[in-house]
């Protein structure tokens, strides 16, 4: 269901679908006439996003913040649906994507840290559908990513109207976040979560000092006004929170 909506510069509106256990974006452009999603949740996620979409605004694209199975799997049927539609990923993902790697199996300190809250904020636990679906994809257990329609972005291409491409590594290698510098919106994936209403730095991480110095970034960029988590409520940023 759609939880949170604002509208932007150029009468540009971006709405957060709640999806099973992760956000979806969906930033609708009236004056080009689409839309674009940020990420595209679960399998079992597509009927409700598809009520949660305007016929008018079709899906041009679909860019993500980075390849893990909560993120990007709902392709899996998307990409049936919408055949002028493309998915698009940081270029940090491609052997992932591909299947040349595979993802390493969360520590069992990410589990209990991270991934265990995250899916209790969404009362979310895995269900046959998303297993026998494409839910796998984006996990250790899975490669062969659907191919069709995959495209890739470096970390400043303009992938999304009106937003900056940050890449923010350290969750994955890949991540990236897009800020709107008019409206100061700015979608972090999993780089930050918001868990019980309070932004917290995601400690299940690829890379320590990447993750680090991703923070000190997003600490220099004073446009930054509000969060758009990938797990969690849309939220005021504090930088002195993080």
């Amino acid at each position: 269901m759609t939880t949170h909506a604002q509208t932007m510069c150029g009468n540009r509106v971006i709405k957060q679908f709640r999806g099973k256990t992760s956000n979806i974006y969906i930033i609708e452009d009236p004056g080009e006439k689409t839309s674009y999603l940020i990420d595209c949740g679960m399998p079992s996620d597509v009927e409700k996003l598809l009520g949660a979409l305007s016929p008018e605004l079709p899906v041009k694209k679909i860019v993500c913040t980075h390849f893990h199975v909560d993120h990007v799997a709902g392709w899996a049927a998307l990409r049936e649906l919408w055949k002028n539609c493309s998915i698009f990923f940081h270029e940090n993902a491609k052997p992932y994507v591909a299947g040349d790697k595979r993802i390493p199996v969360p520590a069992f300190s990410d589990i209990q840290s991270t991934l265990i809250p995250c899916m209790k904020e969404y009362g979310y636990f895995i269900n046959l559908r998303d297993l026998f679906s494409g839910a796998l994809y984006g996990t250790p257990f899975q490669k062969g990513f659907p191919p069709e329609r995959v495209e890739y972005y470096r970390d400043k291409d303009p992938v999304i109207p009106g937003f900056m491409t940050i890449h923010t590594p350290g969750h994955r290698p890949d991540s990236v976040s897009f800020l709107d510098p008019e409206s100061g919106v700015f979608v972090s994936g999993d780089f930050l979560l918001v868990i019980g209403g309070k932004v917290m730095v995601n400690t299940y991480v690829s890379d320590k000092n990447d993750q680090d110095n991703s923070v000190k970034l997003i600490k220099s960029i004073k446009e930054i006004k509000y969060i758009y988590p990938g797990h969690g409520i849309c939220v005021p940023f504090d930088q002195d929170e993080i």
